[in-house]
C-alpha cells in the first residue's frame, strides 16, 4: 500500500492541483536567507527559470504585500521558538496579480549552522473571495429581507432590527421561540407548521452552526397561500461563548417581479434612483440617464468637469476622496465596482444621505462608468443602529449615540434593569450623561468621566486620525464596585468636525484586576531587585574594604623587608631572609589579584578555558604535594581515595581543575580544626559518550560546617560567613569554583550541617586522550585505596 505514495510526480501533481507547495527556508548564519522550492511551489511562485535559492527567497519575500511584512515576520519568529504558526498575506503573482497565501511551517532542529524552517504555501483567493461574498449578504440583509431579528440560542432573548407592522401584535412575546410559535398558528399553512416550527430548536441550530453550516433555511406558504422563507445566519462571532444569530424572513412571490417590462423598470428607476449618470472619461463628459431633484443643473449631456464640480460643492470634505475615487479608472482594477454612502447638502445647508453604486462598464466602443445614487435619508437612523448592533452589542453591555450638535442622547443597546427604570429615555445628552455619572460611576472617578463626556473635549479628543478613545472607570453595583472601559467613537464627522459620537461601555473588571495585580507584582519585582542591587552593591564595598586590608597586609611586608635588605647588604643571611619573606608575601599578593581577575572574568562571561592532555594521576599528586604543609601544621589525617578509574590520560584545562580542587581542599583544611579528618575522592562512572568520560570528585571533612541560613548564598561573590571572619579569605574562592565548573558544562553540589563538616561533590565530563598524549607518571598508580598522605 506504501508503494503508492513512492511516485513523486503524481504527488506534485496533487500537490498543484491543491494549489500547495512545499518550501524549505534556510537562514544561516552569517549569509543571505536561502529557499528550496519542490516542484509545486515553484509552480506556484511563477518561476520560468530556475534561480539560485538566495534569489528564490528574495523573489518570494520581495512579493509580499508590505503591509503585511511585519506578521510574517512574526510568524517566522513564532515557528523558530518551536511552535508551529500559520499566516495569510496578500502576494502578487508574476502572471496571476494579486493573490492571497496561507503559509505555515515548522522548525527543523536538526538543522546546525543557523535556523532552518519547513512549510507550506498555498493559494486560497477562491477561500477569501468566497468569505468576501459572504460578508456582502450580510451587510445587505436588511435591503433584502421584510423582518431581520437578533436571536440568542441560550437565553431565547431577541432584537428587532427590522419588522413590518403585519408582525408588530406577535413582538409582545418574551422569547423568539414564542413568537415563531404564534407566527405559526396564525399565518403559516397548516402543512407546512411541523417544518417552519422546526426552526425553533435552539439546541439542534446551535450544535448544526458550531459544528460549521453557515445557515439553515425554511421555504414556506402562508394561509393565503403566498410563498414565504425564513433563514438562520450565524454572527460573525459566533461562538459557544457567544450564540447570537441572524433570523430573516422575506416574500419570495417572485412572479410579478419577472413580468415588469420596459416601462414598469423605468419608473421603478424613477421611483428608487434620485441620479443615474454615466461618464466617459476618455472624451471627459457625461450623460444624465435619470435625475430628479433642483440641487443639480444638469442637462442631458455636457462636460464632466461641470458636473463634478456641483457634485464636489454640495459634498462634506470626508466625502469628496470617495467621489473623486469613482472616477479614477484605477479604483477598478480589482474590482468591477464601487459602493458606498454619500452625503450632500440642500440649499439651506441641511445633509442628506445616499447610497450609491459605481461599476465600469467595458465594451468594444470604450470604457463607460455607471453611477447611480438612492436616498435613503428614511432609513439612515435605521441604518445606523443596525450597523451599531451588528459590530457592537456583542462587546459592550450599553451603547448610546450623542448628538453633539443638537445636545440630546438616545439608547442604542441598553441593559435590562436600566432599560426597565426608564432612567434614560431620549433626551439631554448634558442632563442625561451627569445623570449618568453621578448615579453610577466610583466618586474618585467621575471628574475624569465628566471631562471624557464633556462635547468640546470630544471634539478636540477624536479626529480622522483618532476616532476611539478609551477611559476606565469602577463603576458602582448593587454588590459592589467593578472596573468598566468606556469608548467614544466618531459616529459622524462634518467637513472635520465631529458631529455624532458613540459612547459604548464594556465590563473589564477581570481584566483590570489581573492588570493591577500584575503591575502590583512589577513593583515588588522591581522594588526586590533594588534591594538585590543594593545588597550586591554594600557587598562589594565590604569587600572592597577587606581587600585593601588584604593587600595593604603583604604590600607593608614586601616594602619593609625591601627597606631591611637594603640596610643590611652585607649581611647575606639577613638579606636572604628578607627575599623569602618578599617572595612569601608576592606569592600571596598575587594570589590575591588573581582571584579577583578570575572572578572579573566570569562575571564578564570571558573565562578562557584551555584543551591540553594530562593525567590524572599526576594531578592528584601535585594536589598531595601542595596541600600537604598546611595539613601538616594543623596535625589533620587526610587520605586519597580512587574508585572505577579507567581512563587516565584525559584534555582539558588541568590548571583551572587543579585551581577548583585546591579550593575545595584547602577550605577543608582551612575550617577544619586538629585532630581531625579529610577524605579526596576520585571516581569514574559512565561515559555519557565514547570518547567523553565523566568524574566526580568528593572532598569531605569533619570541620566546622556551615549554616543553613549561609548555604544559601555561599557561592555568591565577596561573601563569607560571618562566623570565620577571624579567618583569612576574600570571599571569591567559592565562586569561582563554581564559575569554572560551569564554564566546563559540569556541576558542584554541597552539602553540610554546622558543627559536623562539609562534603563537596564535583562532577565533570572530560574528553578522553589517547595515551600516547601524555606520559603516565611514576609515582603512583591510581587503582583503589591509596593513602598517598597521612598525618598523625
Amino acid at each position: 500500500m506504501l508503494e503508492s505514495f513512492n511516485d513523486k510526480e503524481k504527488i506534485q501533481e496533487i500537490l498543484f492541483e491543491a494549489q500547495t507547495g512545499l518550501w524549505v527556508i534556510e537562514l544561516p548564519d552569517g549569509a543571505a536567507p536561502r529557499l528550496y522550492g519542490d516542484g509545486a511551489m515553484i509552480k506556484l511562485l511563477g518561476l520560468k527559470e530556475e534561480l539560485s535559492p538566495e534569489d528564490c527567497y528574495e523573489f518570494w519575500y520581495s512579493r509580499i504585500d508590505p503591509e503585511y511584512h511585519s506578521m510574517v515576520q512574526k510568524g517566522v519568529e513564532k515557528i523558530i521558538m518551536d511552535k508551529r504558526a500559520e499566516v495569510q498575506y496578500p502576494w502578487m503573482h508574476p502572471e496571476w496579480g494579486k493573490i492571497y497565501i496561507r503559509c505555515g511551517g515548522i522548525r527543523d532542529g536538526n538543522y546546525r549552522n543557523g535556523i532552518c524552517l519547513r512549510g507550506y504555501h498555498q493559494n486560497i483567493s477562491n477561500t477569501i473571495m468566497l468569505k468576501q461574498d459572504y460578508d456582502s449578504v450580510i451587510r445587505t440583509l436588511s435591503e433584502s429581507y421584510r423582518s431581520i431579528f437578533l436571536w440568542n440560542l441560550e437565553t431565547g432573548e431577541y432584537k428587532v432590527i427590522k419588522v413590518p407592522e403585519s408582525l408588530k401584535p406577535f413582538l409582545q412575546e418574551d422569547t423568539f421561540e414564542g413568537f415563531l410559535r404564534q407566527y405559526t398558528e396564525r399565518n403559516v399553512a397548516p402543512e407546512y407548521r411541523q417544518s417552519f416550527f422546526a426552526m425553533s430548536r435552539t439546541e439542534e441550530i446551535r450544535d448544526r452552526f458550531l459544528k460549521g453550516e453557515h445557515q439553515i433555511e425554511c421555504l414556506y406558504r402562508n394561509k393565503n397561500g403566498g410563498w414565504r422563507r425564513i433563514r438562520l445566519v450565524p454572527t460573525d462571532h459566533y461562538c459557544q461563548g457567544h450564540l447570537w444569530i441572524i433570523a430573516a424572513m422575506d416574500n419570495q412571490d417572485s412572479e410579478a417581479e419577472r413580468k415588469l417590462d420596459d416601462a414598469s423598470s423605468q419608473l421603478a428607476v424613477a421611483q428608487i434612483y434620485r441620479l443615474v449618470v454615466s461618464a466617459d472619461l476618455e472624451r471627459q463628459e457625461y450623460n444624465c440617464i435619470h435625475y430628479t431633484g433642483d440641487l443639480l443643473k444638469l442637462s442631458r449631456h455636457g462636460r464632466l468637469e461641470e458636473y463634478s464640480s456641483q457634485m464636489l460643492s454640495m459634498m462634506p470634505s470626508e466625502d469628496r476622496r470617495l467621489f473623486q475615487a469613482i472616477y479614477n479608472p484605477d479604483s477598478y482594477i480589482q474590482n468591477e465596482y464601487l459602493d458606498g454612502t454619500l452625503r450632500l447638502r440642500d440649499q439651506g445647508g441641511t445633509l442628506h444621505y445616499y447610497v450609491y453604486y459605481a461599476a465600469c462598464v467595458r465594451e468594444d466602443l470604450g470604457q463607460r462608468i455607471l453611477l447611480t445614487v438612492r436616498n435613503i435619508d428614511d432609513k439612515y437612523e435605521n441604518r445606523m443602529r443596525e450597523s451599531i448592533l451588528s459590530n457592537l452589542c456583542q462587546c459592550y453591555y450599553s451603547i448610546y449615540l450623542f448628538d453633539l450638535e443638537n445636545n440630546t442622547e438616545e439608547a442604542i443597546w441598553q441593559e435590562d434593569f436600566i432599560q426597565q427604570r426608564k432612567e434614560f429615555p431620549k433626551g439631554s445628552l448634558s442632563h442625561y450623561y451627569t445623570k449618568f455619572v453621578n448615579s453610577y460611576v466610583c466618586e474618585e472617578d467621575r471628574e475624569k468621566m465628566l471631562r471624557a463626556g464633556d462635547p468640546e473635549f470630544l471634539r478636540s479628543a477624536l479626529s480622522e486620525e483618532r476616532p476611539v478613545y478609551d477611559v476606565d472607570f469602577r463603576r458602582i453595583y448593587p454588590e459592589g464596585l467593578q472596573w468598566v472601559r468606556s469608548r467614544f467613537s466618531i459616529a459622524e464627522l462634518r467637513d472635520g468636525e465631529v458631529v455624532k459620537v458613540i459612547f459604548a461601555n464594556m465590563n473589564i473588571n477581570s481584566q483590570k484586576l489581573k492588570e493591577l495585580e500584575e503591575e502590583a507584582h512589577n513593583r515588588q519585582a522591581l522594588q526586590a531587585a533594588y534591594e538585590a542591587a543594593k545588597a550586591a552593591n554594600e557587598t562589594k564595598s565590604n569587600f572592597l574594604a577587606q581587600m585593601s586590608h588584604d593587600i595593604r597586609t603583604p604590600m607593608n611586608a614586601i616594602l619593609g623587608m625591601s627597606a631591611i635588605a637594603a640596610s643590611h647588604v652585607e649581611d647575606p643571611v639577613k638579606v636572604k631572609d628578607c627575599l623569602d619573606k618578599i617572595h612569601i608575601s608576592s606569592s600571596h599578593l598575587l594570589s590575591l589579584i588573581n582571584s579577583i581577575l578570575d572572578m572579573s572574568k566570569i562575571e564578564k562571561g570571558k573565562l578562557e578555558l584551555h584543551d591540553e592532555p594530562f593525567h590524572l594521576g599526576e594531578l592528584m599528586e601535585q594536589i598531595s604535594s601542595i596541600i600537604r604543609s598546611g595539613a601538616s601544621e594543623k596535625n589533620l589525617n587526610i587520605e586519597f581515595k580512587t574508585v572505577g578509574i579507567v581512563h587516565e590520560v584525559l584534555r582539558g584545562d588541568v590548571k583551572r581543575i587543579r585551581q577548583v580542587l585546591l579550593n575545595l581542599i584547602g577550605n577543608a583544611v582551612k575550617y577544619t580544626p586538629e585532630p581531625g579528618c579529610i577524605r579526596v575522592t576520585t571516581q569514574e562512572v559512565s561515559k555519557r559518550a565514547d570518547d567523553v568520560g565523566c568524574f566526580i570528585f568528593i572532598v569531605e571533612d569533619n570541620g566546622i560546617g556551615m549554616s543553613g541560613e549561609f548555604m544559601k548564598y555561599m557561592f555568591a561573590p565577596f561573601t563569607r560567613d560571618e562566623g570565620v571572619s577571624h579567618i583569612q579569605g576574600t570571599g571569591l574562592g567559592m565562586s569561582i569554583a563554581q564559575g569554572i565548573v560551569e564554564a566546563m558544562k559540569g556541576d558542584i553540589r554541597v552539602e553540610s550541617k554546622l558543627g559536623e563538616g562539609s562534603r563537596f561533590t564535583v562532577t565533570l565530563y572530560l574528553r578522553i586522550a589517547d595515551p600516547s598524549e601524555a606520559v603516565k607518571p611514576e609515582l603512583c598508580h591510581m587503582t583503589g585505596m591509596i593513602p598517598l598522605i597521612r598525618f598523625p
